[in-house]
């Protein structure tokens, strides 16, 4: 992800859990909030309860190629957290794609609609 896409800062986290809605299912839970800029812009977070920082780092990377493969897909306008549960921690890349596609979808944030499958 390009600097530009990611949220970094502690105040669009607070803001995004305060003021924002969420989704969740068994790996990740997804915080969103309708923004007035354009574009997309998200962020990562693992808790230390999921796994030393070898295995929160793989967690992060995965989500990150999900979000990189599916972002065309999802509405400009909006600031994203994804939070990984500790169940992820032994989900292969192709259940947190389908976790991370489903919550979009779920989140109404989907291009088509958002029907969920």
């Amino acid at each position: 992800m390009r600097r530009d896409e990611r949220l970094t800062k502690r105040n669009d986290f607070g803001a995004i859990y305060r003021q924002g809605k969420s989704v969740a299912d068994r790996f990740l839970v997804l915080y969103y909030l309708p923004r007035s800029i354009p574009g997309v812009k998200v962020g990562i977070s693992v808790s230390r309860k999921v796994a030393k920082s070898v295995g929160r780092n793989r967690l992060k990377r995965l989500v990150r190629e999900a979000w990189r493969a599916q972002r065309q897909q999802v509405k400009p306008g909006y600031h994203l957290i994804v939070i990984v549960r500790v169940a992820a921690r032994d989900a292969t890349y192709a259940q947190i794609a389908h976790s991370l596609a489903k919550l979009t979808k779920k989140a109404g944030l989907w291009q088509d609609g958002g029907a969920v499958n």
